[in-house]
């Protein structure tokens, strides 16, 4: 190789790297921009939900006025209609909560916390605000806690109330008439263990493997119920597992579902 050769390869050498150069600063400039319009698009999705929620639970408290017949008595027209106004809005308060939760997990500003949560305190209270759901349903929902106190879990409570929601929402909503959805729960060291069982519709075999997916519906649960986000077990696998717990499901189609979910113990 004479020396003219050498000079050429150099030059395109210098070039190559001062076009890689140019390319790694577009690329740099680039992934700037993205992380300015993901935080902007996470910040207008904090704010509107927030927004909204304020008007959405005044409207649930006064509603629940009327219904208690605390300014006067109803016809059973006007409390059915009442019924339906309240349970829509109640849908709407859980569906802001779940976009909030879901655009946190996107962003990857969901973390482990070093709150606690006690159970079954938790549980019990969270069951109390679904009986109105079971009873409209004609569903029975039976909650098996053999121990009388628990240890606290290492997760954040609104996290697990987001999940524990979603799992025994689901199961009343898909299981039939005069069904019943069990909850179970043990100590197994280091963990904890939450069964969630229903005898409702199932999910399709075919569809299983994609159930935890952002928006994802299987077909049977679009028939009989046609509203729904498709982000509840989204957001339940994301918490588990950004918590260091475990989920898995068992299910056949018109037979039921079982999910099963384990978290770790708070160290003390």
């Amino acid at each position: 190789m004479n020396n003219e050769e050498i000079q050429e390869l150099i030059a395109q050498q210098v070039k190559s790297a001062k076009l890689l150069i140019h390319r790694d600063l577009e690329l740099t400039r680039a992934n700037e921009q993205l992380r300015s319009l993901d935080k902007m698009k996470t910040d207008f999705i904090s704010v509107a939900t927030h927004q909204l929620r304020t008007p959405l639970s005044a409207i649930r408290w006064t509603l629940s006025m009327i219904l208690k017949e605390d300014i006067g008595p109803l016809t059973m027209e006007q409390r059915t209609l009442l019924m339906k106004a309240y349970e829509s809005n109640n849908r709407m308060v859980k569906l802001l909560g779940d976009i909030l939760l879901s655009d946190h997990i996107e962003s990857n500003s969901l973390k482990p916390t070093d709150e606690t949560t006690k159970i079954p305190e938790l549980i019990e209270n969270l069951l109390l605000e679904l009986i109105p759901l079971a009873n409209h349903r004609g569903v029975r929902i039976v909650f098996n806690h053999p121990d009388p106190t628990y240890p606290s879990l290492q997760i954040d409570p609104t996290h697990m109330r987001a999940v524990m929601q979603n799992l025994l929402e689901n199961a009343m909503k898909y299981s039939r008439t005069d069904g019943t959805v069990t909850l179970n729960v043990f100590t197994e060291l280091p963990n904890m263990r939450f069964t969630v069982i229903d005898s409702g519709i199932g999910i399709p075999q075919e569809q299983q493997k994609t159930i935890f997916k952002r928006f994802f519906r299987a077909t049977n649960a679009i028939k009989v119920e046609t509203d729904g986000s498709g982000l509840g077990l989204y957001i339940v696998k994301s918490i588990i597992e950004k918590n260091h717990g475990t989920i898995f499901f068992e299910s056949k189609e018109n037979e039921g579902t079982t999910f099963v979910i384990t978290l770790p113990i708070a160290k003390t």
